[in-house]
């Protein structure tokens, strides 16, 4: 017969069967002596402690407690209850570890006889949540407060302010106690509190925002153009919008600046030819649907160059500065007054209406108002001086209806007046073919230029500041004219590029450059690495369809190495089909051919494109340079460029240095390459050569 002690053995040994296989650690007491009766697997696992260790030693002998503070803790708890529930702790670990947990105490009977059956569950993996969690929290938040960029954070749910970082205090003046708990348009944040709804529909369209231009105002009124990007995030269980606001005033200032320099003549501000092409062609449109007409007055004043001569250029150009205040005062607002270049003006007047003998009039009575104009006497840096002009006039109701007509029936009517003796008006008229015909003149003696090899190349050195070493060089075009002798290419350039034949003349040059780089390695004049010619290439050559195969096939020919060889585009180029002009940069950028942009500043400096295409070099306009020691404007032009270069990574070469005062400025500022008068004019090979010095010793 079985004895209650063997029935209660038995229903012992069933029970601690039970717990072994329990995934969770458990040990079971003994309530009478506290002495552990049993643990399980999951146990031993856990803690690293043996059964044999464990079993038959008493409550207090236990090498779990981590401190004797933590078993007396224990011990209360079970005198008060007799049972622990959800009780965060750490246990002691075989290994000197401590591992924490979540343990519980519950009392069960078998048969007359009371135990502790204690669980232990591991939560070292929340735990090490909880840290990361806590890290994560710290570096978010020293993120945050520290960044160098104004940062927001916002309930999304409310819009309204959670915090701020110390630089947004510091960019736009407000306190933690001015914003937050309030919406941006609480305290007048936004300059244009309407346009908010949009952006903010757009955040929660698109689920972020990246460089989103506002503009919004400081807590002293000050106005910042920003750029505002933000992300959701989720802080805590609740989600936020965190936006950071980049003070971008500076550089849209500065974008502002090249961009109306682009449009604008640098010396009276009037538009350039550039925006007055945009302006005709604008309004021919408008016209052709309105029945409306303009006339076209292309002015010139006579013998000006007499007053630089005698009185010098400063002199000039505050008489080009009176000339377009007067101007200016005398047409409608409507009407455009543009400086060609040089004392060459255009006005454009618009909305002329009638039969054409009644436009032809509006037109002449508006000439001869402008000539009287211009004519009157003016006192210039204490000299009394009076000037006439000549005008030349085309209508687009007769004599065309493309700017570029418009504009070369003008010039062609203003050279009429100025053949007959200058300051008169003139209309234009077919029979004026004396322009046309010495035009054809020198097209015919420069195809013969061409077939007779009269063309030539100079080259003008790119010096290093620092150095004063030669570092490149400008392949630039000469005419030895049978007769006139040397001929600049501002004579016949124009010529050149009008009829086509620039395309035969550019691919020489190209030749005759990649030949002399071969010539200087083989003379071992230069160094591959250290030096690179430039070729002027002109918009009409770079449109070319071959122009790539063209170049590929002269460094080949060659055999030079490409980084010796640098291509010069105009900003002209890169407003015409810039697809075109991406594609074929790309093409030759791969082969190793770099870019320089030519005269920059004085065409379409659009920060957009050059962020498209592949340039590496800048190289600032000489008419920055002339003035940039003496005119603050130029300066701040030359240093906005320099600025720029820097921030999009350029190379940087300054044009027409011709003073020691110039270079000093350019050096101070950042531009330590330049070419000018001040170390060379433009030389022939030979001179060239001998200014390389003496070829380098193996």
């Amino acid at each position: 017969m079985h004895t209650v002690a063997d029935a209660l053995m038995r229903r012992e040994e069933e029970l601690i069967a039970l717990l072994g296989q329990l995934p969770v650690a458990c040990m079971l007491l003994r309530e009478a002596d506290h002495t552990v009766v049993a643990v399980n697997p999951a146990f031993e696992a856990l803690f690293g402690w043996s059964a044999s260790r464990m079993i038959g030693r008493s409550y207090a002998e236990l090498p779990l407690w981590s401190s004797s503070r933590q078993r007396e803790d224990f011990r209360r708890q079970l005198l008060t209850s007799g049972r622990i529930q959800q009780h965060e702790t750490h246990f002691q670990c075989g290994d000197g570890q401590t591992r924490p947990c979540l343990a519980y105490v519950e009392q069960v009977r078998i048969g007359d006889q009371l135990y502790q059956l204690a669980t232990a569950h591991d939560m070292s993996e929340r735990s090490n949540a909880n840290q990361e969690l806590k890290q994560s929290e710290a570096k978010f938040a020293a993120l945050f407060i520290d960044s160098p960029e104004p940062y927001v954070l916002f309930s999304k749910r409310t819009a309204k302010i959670i915090e701020i970082n110390h630089r947004f205090t510091q960019v736009f003046g407000y306190q933690s106690q001015d914003v937050i708990d309030r919406n941006a348009n609480e305290f007048g944040f936004w300059r244009y509190p309407e346009k908010r709804p949009a952006v903010i529909d757009k955040l929660m369209r698109e689920g972020c925002l990246r460089n989103e231009p506002v503009d919004l105002v400081a807590k002293d009124g000050r106005v910042l153009n920003c750029e505002v990007s933000s992300n959701f995030i989720l802080v805590g269980e609740e989600w936020c919008t965190l936006s950071s606001f980049k003070d971008v005033t500076e550089q849209r200032r500065i974008e502002a600046r090249v961009k109306h320099q682009a449009y604008h003549d640098a010396l009276t501000d009037l538009p350039n030819r550039l925006l007055l092409h945009d302006r005709l062609q604008q309004y021919l449109a408008l016209s052709e649907r309105h029945g409306l007409s303009c006339a076209l007055l292309f002015f010139d004043l006579d013998h000006f160059k007499r007053v630089n001569d005698s009185l010098g250029h400063g002199c000039g150009d505050a008489v080009l500065q009176e000339v377009s205040r007067r101007l200016q005062e005398r047409v409608r607002r409507a009407d455009t007054v543009a400086r060609l270049g040089g004392d060459e003006f255009v006005i454009l007047l618009t909305g002329l209406s009638g039969k054409p003998e009644q436009i032809a009039e509006q037109a002449r009575v508006s000439a001869a108002e402008l000539l009287e104009v211009v004519s009157a006497p003016m006192q210039i840096e204490g000299y009394g001086l009076q000037l006439s002009c000549s005008i030349g006039i085309a209508l687009s109701s007769e004599h065309g209806n493309t700017p570029e007509d418009l504009l070369k029936h003008a010039d062609t009517a203003l050279y009429g007046v100025k053949a007959s003796g200058r300051n008169n008006i003139a209309f234009f008229e077919p029979q004026m073919q004396v322009a046309v015909s010495q035009r054809l003149q020198l097209e015919t003696e420069l195809r013969n230029a061409l077939l007779e090899g009269e063309f030539l190349l100079h080259y003008q050195p790119q010096v290093d500041a620092c150095t004063q070493r030669i570092t490149g060089a400008e392949a630039l075009l000469r005419w030895q004219h049978p007769e006139m002798g040397m001929i600049g290419p501002g004579t016949f350039m124009p010529v050149l590029e009008e009829s086509g034949m620039i395309l035969e003349a550019g691919h020489w040059v190209l030749e005759q450059a990649c030949d002399f780089i071969a010539r200087l390695l083989d003379q071992r004049l230069i160094a591959a690495d250290q030096f690179c010619l430039c070729v002027n290439i002109s918009p009409r050559q770079f449109r070319q369809a071959s122009f790539v195969a063209q170049v590929a096939a002269a460094i080949a020919q060659k055999q030079i190495p490409v980084q010796c060889l640098k291509l010069e585009i105009t900003e002209s180029i890169m407003i015409h089909n810039i697809s075109d002009t991406v594609e074929k940069m790309n093409e030759l950028r791969d082969m190793g051919i770099r870019f320089a942009i030519d005269d920059f500043g004085t065409g379409y400096s659009s920060l957009s494109y050059l962020k498209r295409l592949p340039v590496d070099l800048l190289k600032i306009d000489q008419s920055f340079i002339d003035d940039c020691t003496h005119d603050g404007n130029d300066a701040e032009i030359v240093r906005a460029i320099i600025a720029m270069a820097r921030s999009l990574k350029m190379e940087l070469i300054a044009e027409g240095v011709e003073t020691a005062e110039q270079l000093a400025f350019l050096k101070q500022h950042g531009c330590r390459t330049y070419q000018g008068y001040y170390f060379s004019r433009a030389v022939s090979e030979e001179a060239f050569c001998a200014l390389l010095g003496p070829p380098a010793t193996r």
